[in-house]
């Protein structure tokens, strides 16, 4: 087992200064005007976001965009331009792949409502029960930040990584009891890595505390999807009755960009606060270890404190927040321009850079302020 960080480093790292809740963007609200989209989206088409978006569908493009299935943009609470490519349309179910993590954090915040689940308590999973189990002191938010410090390879390219074997493997029918297996290397809160382990040990958590994988998918359809007008959502869940919530959400693209406006408005939807705002504030405030790249199962663009820099990009705002998906799957939310923007790919590529001056490109064709 490999050591912890040292305790001076942990230190560093947690005392490190953060932006506040109260120096984020704050979140903009539904025009008095304009409806929610529980029925339908209310549209108002812009020519020049149509414009903006059709060109990535037109020509020869860079690989990044070359398989680009589907993008809709919303401003103001209204769907302003859309766009598929052949064999696609609005409604089509299209794959989250990561995204999926984001639809999870809402679902913890129905929880958090609810009181089924303290995001500040110790994980209940059943292995690291035993006294000197050192994974004991992870608790469910060190887990939807990814500083839990589990060992837990996320390499698609390596059949032998444990995110492969939990998907794919000897651990496919029970995702949240193989990614429990893991081993720890830090101090749960010192260390940030990406896992898609984290997000199916709450996964399965969650399913524990809402007493099955029937009442589990009960309660994503009756206090997630329905709310919003979401029907074509279809969470996978697997053998044990755990929604696989590192991956696999299939919906169109109205629907994520639903799913997008909900945030955008802070968790409320049609005057009620569906998710408690401090969880989806929760969702854009870097995590310390993260260098401002993630939140909590959301990944931001804020100011990377080591480089002074966008952590993702200049092309966009650093109050931006995603939903992010293999391949180049975005809910892209923007508080600053009231905007959400969905695009879903088939991007299997190293070299994303077209896709966030693609993005800044169809912020730059929306109306000022």
């Amino acid at each position: 087992m490999r050591r912890f960080l040292s305790a001076a480093l942990a230190a560093a790292i947690l005392c490190a200064p953060l932006a506040s809740a109260d120096s984020l963007v704050p979140f903009p609200p539904q025009p008095a005007t304009v409806a929610y989209p529980t029925v339908e989206w209310p549209e108002t088409k812009l020519p020049a976001v149509e414009a903006a978006i059709e060109r990535a569908f037109i020509g020869k493009q860079p690989t990044a965009l070359e398989r680009l299935r589907a993008v809709v943009v919303i401003h103001r609470g209204q769907l302003i331009a859309e766009r598929y490519s052949s064999g696609i349309t609005r409604d089509t179910r299209l794959q989250s792949w990561s995204m999926a993590k984001s639809f999870l954090h809402a679902a913890l915040g129905l929880a958090i409502e609810e009181r089924r689940i303290n995001p500040d308590t110790r994980a209940p999973v059943p292995e690291w029960q035993k006294p000197n189990d050192p994974r004991r002191a992870i608790t469910i938010r060190h887990l939807a930040q990814m500083t839990d410090g589990l060992d837990f390879k996320e390499d698609y390219g390596d059949p032998s990584a444990e995110v492969m074997q939990m998907l794919f493997g000897e651990g496919r029918g029970d995702v949240g009891r193989a990614a429990a297996a893991a081993l720890p290397v830090a101090q749960p809160g010192t260390r940030w890595y990406y896992s898609s382990g984290s997000a199916n040990i709450l996964s399965r958590i969650l399913r524990d505390r809402l007493g099955g994988g029937r009442q589990y998918r009960a309660f994503l359809q009756d206090r997630l999807f329905a709310p919003l007008g979401i029907k074509s959502a279809i969470p996978e869940f697997d053998a044990s009755g755990t929604w696989i919530a590192s991956s696999y959400v299939h919906a169109t693209a109205r629907d994520f960009a639903r799913f997008g406006l909900l945030y955008l408005r802070g968790g409320q939807w049609e005057g009620r606060q569906l998710i408690p705002v401090d969880w989806v504030n929760n969702a854009r405030h870097p995590t310390a270890a993260s260098n401002s790249h993630y939140g909590s199962l959301f990944w931001l663009n804020a100011v990377d404190r080591a480089t002074g820099k966008p952590a993702v990009t200049d092309h966009i705002p650093t109050d931006t927040f995603f939903a992010r998906g293999f391949g180049g799957q975005l809910i892209t939310i923007i508080p600053s321009r009231d905007a959400v923007i969905v695009m879903l790919n088939a991007a299997y590529t190293d070299d994303i850079r077209p896709i966030p001056e693609y993005l800044g490109t169809v912020l730059n064709a929306l109306p000022p302020g």
